[in-house]
């Protein structure tokens, strides 16, 4: 007899917002998700690392659980403030915990700026592949993934629509594929669902560069329902159009939603859009706060 989930806790570890006293916040992103089975079993998840400074460490010492606890790493794509840390956390977690990602995460992600200068946005500056590959197990896939019962990533999202295009600094990026230098579409972008035991979906999104409508349409694919109750994490409005916005509150408005839980690059013009519309179920987030689902 397969297991199902019965309870999912998303404590959010790294964010630029601090909801609670001690904890360091920074531009980044990093979620510690709990998840409770009905044959009383659990797995621990760590999904996307932040960056390279102090907030990571210090936040997770915090919380005070044991790192050899996490069964698996998942990074939502390859920019700085979600893979900055993973060395780090790998080391704390003193075995070779898997890292899950999309193949294209670790390739070179080079932003120029109007003045013509170049930087990689991306892994450079913190590990390369080899090193990565070396000290612990990877998973690589493009395709939606099952993490265990009732747990999947969304593997590469189909951009179905039109108005959820990659916007501002996103596209002055450029990457290497198939020995090419070509525009940066971040294939990578990936998120996390979870089926509760009641069949309920909740999503937890890193930033989201495909779209929040795209990325639920794709998760009713994958799970072969629309009963999503809650959307966590970074959706990348900060700088989305009113049309984006309007069509994105409208799609949202179709599904049976009770958490809304914005946080990192959902921005506040996101954000602002977000409250007003789903002002009886939306939730300040930040780093500190914890989010409890449970099947009913």
């Amino acid at each position: 007899m397969s297991r199902a989930i019965d309870e999912i806790h998303i404590r959010i570890v790294v964010d630029g917002k601090v909801l609670v006293e001690k904890v360091i916040g920074e531009f980044g992103f990093t979620a510690l998700i709990d998840v409770f089975y009905d044959d009383l079993s659990k797995t621990r998840l760590l999904f996307d690392t932040a960056s390279s400074t102090p907030a990571l460490m210090h936040n997770l010492g915090l919380s005070k659980i044991d790192g050899s606890s996490i069964d698996m790493i998942i990074l939502s794509h390859g920019h700085w403030d979600h893979v900055g840390g993973l060395m780090e956390v790998i080391s704390w977690t003193g075995k070779r915990t898997p890292v899950l990602y999309h193949p294209h995460a670790l390739a070179p992600k080079i932003f120029t700026a109007d003045d013509g200068n170049e930087r990689d946005i991306g892994i450079k500056n913190y590990f390369s592949p080899d090193e990565l590959k070396n000290s612990t197990d990877v998973i690589e896939s493009t395709e939606p993934y099952s993490i265990g019962e009732g747990i999947w990533t969304t593997g590469e999202v189909p951009r179905t629509n039109d108005f959820e295009k990659l916007t501002g600094n996103m596209t002055k990026v450029h990457t290497i594929k198939d020995g090419k230098i070509t525009p940066d579409e971040l294939e990578d972008d990936l998120s996390l669902i979870f089926q509760l035991k009641d069949g309920s979906v909740v999503i937890l999104a890193g930033c989201c560069h495909s779209g929040i409508v795209n990325t639920m349409n794709h998760s009713t694919t994958i799970t072969g329902t629309s009963s999503i109750v809650a959307v966590a994490g970074g959706l990348h409005l900060y700088d989305a159009s009113k049309e984006r916005l309007a069509k994105t509150i409208d799609h949202l408005k179709g599904y049976p939603l009770k958490t809304l839980a914005p946080c990192h690059c959902t921005g506040l013009r996101g954000q602002a859009a977000l409250m007003y519309a789903f002002e009886d179920i939306f939730k300040e987030i930040g780093v500190g706060s914890t989010l409890k689902f449970k099947s009913g």
